[in-house]
């Protein structure tokens, strides 16, 4: 297995930010070196924000993309790190 080439992110800056980040992870997904998978448990088990986990299939790790919802400025970070 190889080490994750992704960083978590604690906030995003702006919109712009996040929309640019979103994408980038969707093209992971149309190349085929990520993919959608459920979420198993919500970030702090907070039902209300938008929440997607992505498996990273080199690495073998999953990891969580929570969306902004001000004044949380969202993240993406390793589950389970």
């Amino acid at each position: 297995m190889i080490p994750c080439p992704w960083e978590p992110i604690d906030g995003f800056t702006s919109h712009a930010e996040f929309t640019r980040f979103c994408s980038w992870l969707n093209e992971h997904v149309a190349e085929k070196s990520a993919e959608k998978v459920p979420v198993l448990a919500r970030y702090q088990n907070i039902q209300s924000f938008t929440e997607e986990w992505y498996w990273h299939i080199e690495s073998e790790t999953t990891w969580r993309l929570v969306w902004p919802d001000p004044p949380f400025t969202g993240l993406f970070e390793k589950v389970g790190a």
